[in-house]
C-alpha cells in the first residue's frame, strides 16, 4: 500500500524529531529525508508553510548525507530542526 502525503510527513517529522533527540542521525536516514522532502515539494495537498520548510530539510539532508561529522552537522541545526518539528506537526498533525 503506497504512502500518502501524511504518511510521508510523519516519517520525515518522526525522522527529525530523532535527530533532535539523540543528536545524531545515519546518512541513510538523511538520504530518505531528502527523497520524502523532494517529492513532497511538489504535492499540492501538502500546506504552504510545510511545503516552505521542506526546501530547508531537503538541503540539510543532502549536505547531511556527505558531511564527515553528521552529528556536528544535526547539532549545529538543532533550532531548525525544532522548528521544522513544530511546522509540521501544527500544520500535518497525527
Amino acid at each position: 500500500m503506497p504512502l500518502n502525503h501524511n504518511d510521508q510527513l510523519h516519517i520525515i517529522r518522526d525522522l527529525l524529531q530523532d535527530h533532535y533527540t539523540d543528536c545524531a542521525g545515519s546518512p541513510s536516514e538523511c538520504a530518505q529525508l531528502e527523497r520524502l522532502a523532494a517529492h513532497l515539494m511538489q504535492n499540492g495537498e501538502v500546506h504552504e508553510e510545510v511545503r516552505n520548510i521542506l526546501t530547508n530539510i531537503n538541503e540539510y539532508s543532502h549536505t547531511g548525507f556527505t558531511h564527515q561529522h553528521l552529528d556536528e552537522h544535526i547539532t549545529s541545526h538543532l533550532p531548525h530542526l525544532e522548528t521544522w518539528i513544530n511546522t509540521i506537526q501544527t500544520h500535518h498533525p497525527y
